[in-house]
């Protein structure tokens, strides 16, 4: 079966107990109380973890507008930026849409938000379920312990996919390239 919004909210409502819809057009309460909510519940979901399927690469250059003072120049982060993975450089802060930073170009690996719920990983779809089920549960059953409980298997789901990205990425080292002044100062 093909991932869709409307399969992801079916699951929701069908996990509160709720009727299914067939278009987030419909003239119900849950089609209505679904597509009033789905889109800023899918981007605070993407924004909690850097799934895999959402993770894109790009080489920033500056923009004509630099910082009144601190770095050299400013990156307008791409449109579809949700959250930073990787920037590439150590010194960087991000303001007001910009990579500041004193680099002539920025590797940025980020999270963007990825609309597209076929190219979603199993557990983000799962995930974007219970998340819809924890916010439509109350005004649909009456309920606050339908969301409760959608609330906490989404904390525990949210865990095992930490884990899983984990074991499907490299490991990465704490230190860095300054390794050796660190350890070379106890010996």
């Amino acid at each position: 079966m093909t991932t869709t919004q409307v399969s992801i909210c079916n699951e929701a409502l069908n996990l509160c107990g709720a009727g299914s819809i067939i278009s987030l057009d419909d003239n119900t309460s849950n089609a209505r109380r679904c597509a009033s909510i789905y889109d800023q519940t899918r981007l605070s979901l993407i924004r909690m973890h850097p799934w895999s399927c959402c993770v894109k690469r790009i080489t920033l250059s500056p923009s004509n507008v630099h910082p009144s003072f601190g770095y050299a120049n400013a990156f307008p982060l791409p449109k579809d930026f949700v959250r930073l993975v990787s920037a590439g450089t150590k010194n960087f802060d991000i303001e007001n849409r910009h990579i500041l930073a004193n680099s002539a170009s920025i590797q940025l690996v980020y999270v963007s938000d990825n609309d597209n719920e076929q190219t979603w990983d199993s557990l983000l779809s799962e995930a974007m379920a219970l998340y819809l089920c924890s916010k439509i549960a109350k005004p649909i059953t009456g309920s606050q312990a339908e969301a409760d409980s959608a609330w906490q298997k989404l904390q525990m789901l949210l865990k095992q996919a930490r884990a899983i990205n984990g074991q499907e990425r490299p490991s990465q080292t704490f230190y860095g390239d300054d390794e050796a002044s660190l350890i070379g100062v106890r010996y």
